[in-house]
């Protein structure tokens, strides 16, 4: 008979579990959404992540850690659906995402301020796999690098890395002629 460890905190049980995923399903979808740019396959992917993370639910602690654990999941799928795209030569992303409004009240301005908008919504999508996940994480979701670098399973330098290449490509989408 295996001994359990006096201090050993039980594992999060299936309706904490749950609560978990519906509470983060918004977000999860929404990061999704960012990531693969058509809300059918951002549905797939979290469906996906969440058949994964319910496999392994065993191995989550607290609701906290669960939540954590469950985006870098996503994020994980989604990678793997864009790799699946590569792979089958799908080139367009679906409808795009709808410009911000601008506060500025001249028109032109406001002009301006979409078409650089759709620039760098454009040069995001066609972003690598990899420099697409940091840039949505950083940017879209205000991730530091280390959350991302913790979620993606990679190194700081290396988040670092795509998040400068990914922000030069992105510069010169947006100020090309």
């Amino acid at each position: 008979m295996a001994a359990t460890l006096p201090h050993a905190t039980p594992a999060l049980d299936e309706a904490a579990f749950v609560r978990v995923l519906e509470a983060g399903a918004p977000r999860l979808h929404a990061l999704a959404r960012r990531m693969l740019g058509d809300n059918d396959d951002a549905r797939d992917a979290v469906q996906e992540a969440w058949i994964r993370a319910w496999t392994r639910r065993d191995q989550l602690r607290t609701e906290a850690a669960a939540a954590a654990w469950t985006r870098a999941i996503v994020a994980r799928e989604c990678l793997r659906t864009l790799r699946w795209r590569a792979v089958r030569r799908w080139l367009p992303f679906g409808e795009s995402v709808p410009d911000l409004p601008t506060s500025d009240p001249c028109p032109e301005a406001a002009l301006a301020a979409a078409e650089v908008a759709r620039r760098a919504r454009l040069a995001a999508e066609r972003l690598p796999p990899r420099q697409r996940l940091c840039w949505g994480l950083r940017f879209d979701e205000g991730w530091t690098v280390g959350e991302i670098a913790a979620a993606t399973g990679l190194s700081p330098d290396t988040v670092k890395t795509h998040l400068g290449r990914a922000l030069i490509a992105v510069q010169e989408a947006v100020h090309a002629p």
